[in-house]
Order: structure tokens, then sequence, then C-alpha cells
């Protein structure tokens, strides 16, 4: 956090320096075009994530297998690439379209500790085995372990 002002500072100088050097090279109207065009898209970026980042990052939890983390963050990578774009200047640019790319880590359900697997570990401790039987209004009595195929018993 103590450098997070020099590293505005320097960000701001970059995006200046580069706003100068591309109206240098293509010229000022077509900067001004690829500026504006550039924030465009960013607004569309922001207007169309809206609740289904939410969402997508819920649904890529619960996949649970083969998620890496750098997929779980996908919505924040892409409300952080739209803000960046919507900033005036080419560096920004330049990292938003990094932070879109379609790059994947190592996936999560190899390791041994994924806190995202659902899969809990069955206890066999407090397994108790035992039968019962159900009886009816009538005093008939049903077995559920017995085999069905026999003959039902007569009342005495």
């Amino acid at each position: 956090m103590r450098y997070m002002g020099w590293a505005l500072i320097i960000l701001a100088a970059l995006e200046v320096i580069s706003i100068i050097l591309v109206s240098n090279l293509i010229g000022g109207g077509w900067t001004l075009l690829l500026i504006i065009l550039s924030i465009a898209c960013g607004v569309f970026m922001l207007r169309n994530i809206g609740l289904s980042g939410l969402f997508l990052a819920v649904a890529t939890l619960r996949t649970g297998s083969n998620v890496s983390l750098y997929q779980l963050l996908w919505p924040l990578r892409y409300v952080l690439a739209a803000i960046m774009l919507i900033s005036p200047g080419f560096v920004s640019d330049i990292f938003a379209a990094l932070l879109l790319l379609p790059i994947s880590g190592k996936p999560l359900a190899n390791t041994s500790n994924n806190p995202f697997s659902n899969t809990p570990q069955p206890d066999q401790s407090d397994i108790i085995e035992g039968e019962f039987t159900v009886e009816n209004n009538n005093g008939q009595t049903h077995h559920p372990n017995r085999q069905q195929h026999l003959p039902p018993k007569q009342p005495d």
C-alpha cells in the first residue's frame, strides 16, 4: 500500500506517453478513435457482466474438477479488464488484453488440499448396523431385508 501512489503516478505517466507516441505514429484523429473504441468496449463489458459474473464463479466452483485458480478468478479478471479498457491510454489496454487471454493454470483438483471439492470421505466409525420391522395398523409386519417372493404369513 505504501507504493500504490507511486505506481498510479507512474501508470498515469506511461498512459500519457503511450497516447503521445501512438498519436505521432498514426495521427491524432485515429488515436482519439481508438481511445473512444476502447472506452466503448470497456463499458459494454461492464454492462454485460452484471450478476452473470457471480453466477459464472459459482458455476465454476460447482464443477469441482479440473478448476484452476486462474479460471476461478475469471469474473474478477473480466471486470478489471473492463475498467482498464475504460481508462484512456494504451498501456492499460495492453494489460486488459493480457487479462482476457484464456490462460489456464494448474488444476486445483489434482492437489490434495483442494478447498473446493465437495466429496466428503465417509467415516467408518459411525455406521450402525441393524434390522427394523414395519408394522401396519392391522398388525401385519413387513421385514424389508427379507426376500419378497415368499408367501405372506397366515394370521393366527
